[in-house]
């Protein structure tokens, strides 16, 4: 998913998400797919936050 995310490849994020891929994998640095396509690739990041989709802060300001 993170692949996907940072290189921007929508239609390979909509397939992982399909095959329950976790959106909020934590790399790492903490970063998270939604973090990296909040970088470069505006509607990848609202297809993430669609799904669930958090920032490495946002996990970690839930404890996670």
């Amino acid at each position: 998913m993170h692949l996907a995310a940072w290189k921007g490849h929508f239609e390979t994020a909509e397939l992982l998400i399909a095959a329950d891929a976790d959106v909020n994998a934590k790399m790492e640095d903490g970063d998270t797919p939604l973090d990296l396509a909040k970088r470069k690739h505006q509607e990848l990041a609202e297809l993430l936050r669609k799904h669930g989709g958090k920032t490495g802060e946002e996990l970690k300001a839930e404890g996670n």
